[in-house]
């Protein structure tokens, strides 16, 4: 996998237009056509630590493809890719949506609760 595919994957994984996503790091849409079409051109590690800021894949995997995908955000160091991901989202949530996202697996838990205790699974 280039670095063309690499931008690629981060603009399917995160459902992002080229334009939106070179908004968001604060280069023109035709850069990043450009980083996906010519692999002759290449990216800053200043751009690339901005990508792992903001969309939590590691630098070293957008420059060079060095696993692993996303940045360490905890101790363990086992969790899934899924897991790394969603972990990145939780970061750059607000206050007021780490709420609602404790609430919504506090209610998941009592949900799985009433199904073990019934018998279901």
């Amino acid at each position: 996998m280039n670095l063309g595919d690499r931008i690629k994957t981060i603009l399917w994984e995160n459902n992002l237009k080229q334009k939106d996503f070179a908004a968001e790091i604060g280069v023109t849409e035709s850069h990043i056509s450009k980083l996906i079409n010519d692999p002759k051109v290449g990216l800053s590690k200043s751009l690339a630590a901005l990508i792992e800021s903001k969309y939590g894949y590691s630098a070293k995997w957008i420059l060079d493809g060095v696993e692993p995908k996303f940045k360490q955000v905890s101790e363990e160091r086992n969790l899934s890719e899924l897991h790394q991901r969603a972990i990145t989202k939780l970061e750059k949530m607000s206050e007021k949506q780490v709420v609602a996202v404790l609430a919504f697996i506090n209610a998941l838990e009592e949900v799985e609760k009433i199904f073990s205790e019934n018998g279901e699974a």
